[in-house]
């Protein structure tokens, strides 16, 4: 095979895998909010309210239009039962049906909210 026959194949690749992550991170979106909506899994609408900024009661923060990053870390740490604050019982609980990854896509949807 020549030279140019291989790079043309290595960027082909590459070029795939970009339109993967891509679609990806589309879908990530989606099942971010599919999850955080699920009722039998957290039930995390049930308390935050629809996008994220309407709780139940005053105690709960608004969720919805915070970072990414800050997101996935608080409920990561709740998971791991990392995080003690008033209200971290239910979330502990809430919290741990969740794969890593499905924590990134709720905490990508949730970010992706307007702020309150």
């Amino acid at each position: 095979m020549g030279r140019y026959v291989r790079m043309g194949i290595v960027l082909s690749m590459l070029a795939v895998g970009g339109v993967s992550s891509a679609f990806a991170a589309g879908n990530a979106s989606e099942s971010g909010e599919q999850l955080y909506k699920n009722p039998g899994r957290g039930g995390c609408i049930q308390c935050h309210g629809e996008a994220g900024n309407g709780p139940v009661i005053p105690m709960y923060p608004k969720i919805g239009g915070q970072s990414e990053i800050y997101l996935y870390n608080q409920m990561i740490d709740y998971k791991a039962k990392r995080r003690k604050n008033g209200l971290y019982v239910p979330m502990e609980v809430a919290m741990q049906p969740f794969s890593d990854d499905e924590i990134r896509a709720m905490a990508q949807y949730l970010a992706q909210q307007k702020t309150f």
